[in-house]
């Protein structure tokens, strides 16, 4: 499907036929919900659907942007597909001459008779759209508010210049505000470059928004790097900052910086008019004609309308407070003859009183309550149908309404689906105690909790029950659907009602539910690899947040239940609740993973912590679990900057693994590779060193020397010589690792990028500058053509660059390089990674060595600040600091400064490291140098040398 652009279409209006009103083809058989379609209902009978006679109608408006924006496609697509076939055709060619003559030659097709190329015109100027819900084909009304909002957005007349223009839509739920802005957004599509939305529901579904945005402008996917992409574009934009509600939401910091670009604002917090700059609009209800005519149109009724059919209709508008949302409810609910439009009033009013006889979780505002009572004519009649696709949908519903609203993939419930058909059919030896055991378990083991369209069999797991559950859900008007990224959100109002119909037990049990089905989803090192799953966890994130704070996951504690026993010992006694701890642990392990991914350690750590616990209760430290539980935890304290915890827990896990598989067992060295790049990392340069060298000796007499695990301990190796100052043995340990991997991995693989990296810093360091320079090039190219110009790498890689540049004393364009890096590394990671502390060292070296000193005295100063924060007073990188900056201050002469910053290097640089440290050295010669310095007349700072001669003299001491 993904190689056609397809458009389902229905008719709205039932056909007038022999045996009554019906309709010819149904929605169901007309528009399937399948993956990469898009689908819209068309307000016409069957025989009418392709004769409009009014252009500005919903119906011809939805077709004609669909096909305006395929012709606007079809060029690129249709030459890039020619491209790609006449490639094959010419690979096709060759191996033909290849199995006929034997040789290997290039076939070209420099004629292309066939090949379709065409410019791409210029004249339709939007690149970008994307918007907040697909626009209803039956779109009714708010005709003043558009003109308004046009004028206020789009006119060049009344508005000063350097002002970006910002319009708040404020109201009620269900009023239709995001159904606006995007009905707006499509209507008005060719005056932006492009259109984005943000979902501003919370602080941490704007971040995701705003990193989409960053990456659809090759930049990294972060909420800074959003913002500053749309601060910069030239060309206008229009984007739509949707469901900010929450009273504490920050909503200036989510406008990009400058006075470029348009906004659009929905909430329902009023208060928030301050924000606007070219106005604000309040909406309410529809006005009274319009709201008849939505109604009537949702119930697809014919024009022209009897009066008893239009005084029905105006009863029921008036009923629902003329709200959009409840009008497009009570209109599904007509048209699939759940009841008549004479009996609507009636059983509305009899759902009222139940729901204000029920006890809910939180009372509902007046205005949710009337819509409230239109959606529980819907469900009760999904649930009197009594079919498995009525019974799916309800359990649906009830399960997506502990999922963040907005954007539930599809592929969430079809991967829990198929990941719980690997689970039930794993690899595993088949001895004959491992069968016994296996089928024990089986039967003792309390299945989880899930809908059931997953739970069961795997012969009877069948998705496309998700399928037809969502089409139930849809027909009326629970959700909305995405065809495009095939996903499916609810309003905000029907996500909370779908979870106040429930009793408090039954919220407890769907909240747990639904925390279930996301975990089924995810899939855990070695088996999550690849960008596609990569997303897949990013976007679920949302979803995660939501049930985790509907239920926190507290696993429970297995001593209190089995005191010393371990497994598999505690198994006879209280298994079903030794398989709910199991549970539990599986649960927290993947949702840790998921935040620690994406860089929310503190939520990763909560979570991992309790399952390195319960694993250390349950199986002991010898447990290869317990052991891989462990390192998460480990690498998540990394993250958090608790170094010590981390190096402890690896200490731990090195340990048992040698105790329990052996000094020479893979995953053994494994760990010890992990652990002495820690204590590189922690500046426990010694350590490091002792346990590197090791481990390559082991690796090379285990593994040999070309293993991809050998070559990595030894291009780790290589960069802890370099910190010892041992630059030729650090070159010659790249320089092996790199003919290696040239020849097992592909040109350009990440892993050849970081030798070559490496490489080129030792050779820096031995004065080899141009060799230098051009490996740092081809880095620094290779990895921003692979990862991004705005990737963590590929900025290490121009700091690197940048210092080689500096060693040539071509400082300018040095400069030019770190300036803008430093800002992309701001954006993209914080003000205190190592990185960017890293970049403005090498910018304050660019400094001094200009003789611009005191801006190079301002950034060394604020270095040490960072570092000392960020990586710890005795931390080398710390300490070169302090040893960098009293160079700084000896070059001018500030010889008192010089000496109390140089002791305090001296004092700290032993803490971590020895005397034996070059580093520890050198600060220990400058130390004395200066202290000669101060006890010579007139505050020379070297008998007989002038300012010049001694900083020529300081060079060979690596100074700036």
């Amino acid at each position: 499907m993904k190689q056609f652009h397809i458009f389902f279409l229905w008719e709205e209006i039932p056909s007038d036929l022999p045996d009554g009103p019906r309709y010819v083809v149904t929605e169901a058989s007309a528009a399937p919900i399948v993956d990469n379609t898009e689908r819209a209902g068309v307000l016409a009978n069957h025989a009418q659907m392709i004769r409009f006679s009014d252009a500005s109608s919903t119906s011809y408006r939805t077709i004609m942007e669909a096909l305006v924006r395929y012709s606007r496609d079809a060029p690129a697509v249709i030459s890039r597909r020619w491209q790609q076939a006449t490639e094959a055709l010419s690979r096709a060619r060759s191996n033909e001459a290849i199995e006929l003559v034997g040789l290997a030659f290039d076939v070209h097709n420099s004629g292309r008779p066939f090949y379709y190329e065409q410019k791409v015109s210029d004249v339709l100027r939007n690149k970008f759209f994307f918007i907040p819900q697909v626009v209803s084909s039956i779109f009714t009304g708010r005709e003043d508010a558009a003109s308004i909002v046009a004028e206020s957005l789009l006119s060049t007349e009344g508005t000063s210049l350097g002002q970006q223009r910002r319009l708040v839509i404020y109201g009620i739920g269900g009023s239709g505000k995001t159904q606006f802005c995007s009905k707006f957004a499509q209507d008005n599509r060719e005056s932006f470059w492009g259109v984005f939305w943000i979902d501003a529901t919370s602080t941490v579904t704007a971040k995701q928004s705003f990193a989409k945005i960053g990456k659809l402008g090759g930049m990294e996917a972060t909420q800074n790097a959003g913002k500053h992409w749309l601060s910069n574009v030239n060309e206008p934009w229009l984007l739509i900052i949707n469901n900010a509600d929450d009273l504490g939401l920050e909503l200036s910091s989510l406008f990009p910086e400058g006075d470029r670009g348009h906004i659009l604002v929905t909430t329902r917090n009023p208060s928030f008019r301050i924000h606007a700059t070219v106005g604000a609009l309040e909406f309410t209800g529809l006005g009274k004609e319009d709201a008849l005519v939505l109604l009537l149109r949702a119930c697809g009724f014919r024009r022209p309308w009897d009066s008893s059919t239009e005084k029905r209709g105006n009863e029921i508008t008036n009923a629902l407070g003329y709200l959009a949302l409840a009008l497009i409810q009570a209109g599904a609910l007509i048209l699939r003859q759940v009841c008549r439009i004479d009996d609507y009033l009636g059983l509305y009013q009899e759902f009222r009183k139940r729901i204000r006889k029920r006890q809910l979780s939180e009372d509902p505002r007046d205005e949710d309550q009337t819509i409230y009572a239109t959606w529980e004519h819907s469900i009760e009649s999904l649930e009197l149908r009594g079919t498995e696709a009525s019974r799916d949908a309800v359990q649906l519903l009830s399960t997506v309404g502990f999922f963040h609203f907005e954007d539930i993939r599809v592929d969430i419930f079809t991967r829990a689906l198929k990941n719980k058909s690997r689970e039930s059919n794993p690899t595993f030896q088949a001895t004959f105690v491992g069968t016994v055991l296996r089928g024990l378990i089986a039967r003792m083991e309390a299945p989880p909790i899930l809908p059931e369209f997953l739970r069961g069999s795997t012969t009877d797991l069948d998705p496309s029950r998700i399928r037809h559950a969502l089409h139930s859900l849809h027909s009326f008007s629970l959700i909305s659907y995405n065809s495009r990224d095939d996903s499916f959100s609810l309003h905000p109002v029907v996500h909370s009602w779908a979870r106040d119909r429930l009793t408090r037990g039954e919220q407890t049990l769907w909240a747990q539910i639904a925390l279930n089905v996301l975990a089924e989803a995810i899939l855990l090192p070695p088996d999550d690899g690849g960008e596609i799953h990569e997303e897949f966890r990013r976007d679920i994130l949302p979803h995660l947040d939501f049930c985790l704070g509907a239920r926190p996951i507290r696993i429970l504690s297995y001593d209190n239940y089995f005191g010393g026993l371990k497994f598999p010992i505690a198994l006879p006694w209280r298994f079903p609740l030794l398989s709910v701890i199991r549970a539990q642990v599986l649960t927290a392990a993947k949702c840790g993973y998921v935040y620690a991914e994406r860089g929310r350690f503190s939520e990763a750590a909560m979570l991992l912590s309790q399952v390195k616990d319960a694993l250390l209760q349950s199986k002991g430290v010898r447990s290869e679990h317990t052991m891989r539980a462990m390192l998460g935890l480990a690498a998540t304290y990394w993250g958090l900057g608790r170094l010590e915890e981390a190096v402890s827990l690896q200490k731990s896990v090195v340990t048992a693994r040698i105790q329990r598989l052996g000094p020479d067992h893979l995953d053994t060295l494994s760990a010890m590779d992990q652990l002495g790049r820690s204590f590189w990392l922690h500046g426990d340069y010694v350590e490091a060193l002792e346990y590197q060298t090791l481990t390559v000796q082991r690796m090379k007499a285990t593994l040999g020397i070309n293993h991809a695990d050998t070559l990595s301990a030894m291009d780790n190796l290589g960069v802890t010589y370099g910190s010892w100052q041992r630059f030729k043995e650090s070159r010659d340990m790249h320089l092996q690792v790199l003919a290696s991997r040239k020849k097992t991995l592909a040109p350009g693989h990440l892993d050849t990028l970081t030798t070559m990296n490496n490489l080129a810093m030792a050779l820096k360091d031995l004065g080899v500058l141009d060799t230098a320079k051009e490996l740092m090039t081809e880095v620094y190219e290779q990895r921003t053509q692979k990862l991004g110009k705005e990737h963590p790498w590929t900025l290490w890689a121009l700091c690197n660059l940048a210092k080689v540049y500096t060693e040539l004393e071509r400082y300018e364009e040095a400069e030019t390089m770190l300036v803008p890096g430093i800002a992309a590394g701001r954006r993209s990671l914080s003000d205190d990674h190592l990185g960017v502390l890293m970049g403005l060292g090498e910018l304050t070296r660019i400094y001094a060595r200009q003789k611009r000193f005191q801006e190079a005295e301002s950034l060394s100063q604020h270095l040490i600040e960072r570092f000392e924060a960020s990586r710890g007073k005795e931390h080398p990188d710390t300490v070169y600091t302090l040893y960098k900056t009293a160079q700084l201050f000896e070059i001018q002469s500030k010889v008192v400064k010089a000496i109390e910053l140089c002791e305090l290097a001296n004092e700290r640089v032993r803490i971590r490291l020895t005397d034996e440290h070059p580093m520890a050295k050198d600060i220990s010669l400058q130390l004395q140098r200066l202290k000669k310095s101060q006890d010579e007349p007139h505050g020379q700072p070297s008998v007989g040398l002038p300012l010049k001669t001694q900083s020529k003299k300081l060079q060979k001491y690596k100074t700036f």
